[in-house]
């Protein structure tokens, strides 16, 4: 018995101590990506950021960098130089893939398991952290209330957080699982979650007549990925990767409850996040992140010559790397890509 046990305890501690110092020794470089909106041409990049997974604007020059091992990093665009960086949770290959400032200022993050994370970014400090519900996976915060709006991706429900005190507000049951969560910039009081079942459902509540979620009769007509307001005009636009065919799409939607029109776009690659600046272009540009089969990023520039419904692509944009988040921040000079190296 000890002939055979032994060595088989050997190999195991031999195993399990590579599989150790593999994941200790991980060298996940990540790259921001600066783009100007002017002619779309790359005009610098920031490179040998560890393990980044998200950015948040959060003022003039000024961007945050959520990382997995849970350090924030504040960044100056233009100087491309880390003003101040600190731990504000534990490490996590999952975690640190969402958050939103809410109107007071203050950062909210989805960190490791159930966590929500809350930083107040004028002192860098973390002060408080709970669990909303069973699994957050998205969040957005409300520009005119204090309120955060999150999915649930165990439980399937879209949720509420009153920010002062952290607490759960409303929780409403979706059918399908939920993959996305958005709120009007306007008014603050249309929210809209889209699914990631077959059909693509899309699920909106409109808080002046109720909190309960409401199946809207248009769906993107597969998983959705992402989903974000487009600003007037009460359009939203969702992203559908189709990770089973060559490339994938995105639907802009006006109405937000009955009354919907859709124009879907196809773009190249699989589609997986985007944003919108209403300050940049003629009135405003849309750009849309999508992975390549073989894992890198493109980037599709969406412009409105005639209106909102009516995109037409300005420009496609190849980058090296596998996408991570992309923003455009204050009057939308320039476009960041976050990527791996």
């Amino acid at each position: 018995m000890k002939v055979i046990f032994i060595p088989f305890l050997i190999l195991l501690m031999i195993v399990l101590g590579c599989h150790e110092v593999m994941e200790y020794q991980s060298n996940d470089q990540s790259r921001i990506t600066f783009i100007r909106s002017s002619d779309w041409g790359v005009e610098r990049s920031m490179e040998g950021l560890l393990q980044g997974r998200s950015l948040l604007s959060s003022g003039s020059n000024e961007i945050i960098m959520l990382s997995a091992d849970g350090t924030l990093y504040r960044i100056d665009s233009e100087q491309m130089t880390v003003d101040t960086s600190y731990v504000i949770g534990g490490s996590s290959g999952t975690g640190y893939a969402d958050g939103a400032i809410a109107n007071d200022g203050n950062l909210y993050a989805l960190g490791p398991g159930s966590q929500v994370i809350e930083v107040n970014l004028s002192t860098n400090s973390v002060v408080d952290q709970f669990t909303p519900g069973a699994k957050p996976g998205a969040i957005c915060a409300s520009s005119t209330e204090s309120r955060l709006y999150f999915t649930d991706t165990i439980e399937d429900y879209i949720g509420e957080i009153w920010t002062n005190g952290n607490t759960t507000g409303f929780t409403s049951d979706t059918f399908y699982p939920l993959a996305d969560i958005m709120i009007d910039k306007s008014g603050g009081r249309h929210i809209v979650a889209v699914c990631s079942n077959d059909q693509g459902s899309i699920y909106g509540i409109w808080l002046d007549i109720s909190e309960s979620a409401k199946l809207l009769p248009v769906p993107a007509g597969s998983p959705c990925s992402s989903v974000i307001p487009m600003g007037g005009d009460s359009i939203f636009i969702v992203s559908c990767p189709e990770w089973t065919e060559n490339s994938g799409y995105v639907c802009f939607f006006q109405g937000y409850i009955e009354y919907m029109d859709m124009k879907r776009m196809y773009v190249e690659g699989h589609p997986i996040d985007m944003c919108f600046n209403g300050n940049s272009g003629y009135s405003g540009n849309l750009y849309v992140m999508s992975r390549t089969d073989s894992g890198n990023t493109i980037i599709t520039v969406f412009e409105f010559p005639f209106s909102h419904m009516e995109p037409e692509v300005a420009s496609v944009i190849y980058i090296d790397g596998f996408p991570r988040d992309i923003i455009s921040p204050s009057f939308g000079e320039y476009l960041m890509v976050l990527t791996s190296e």
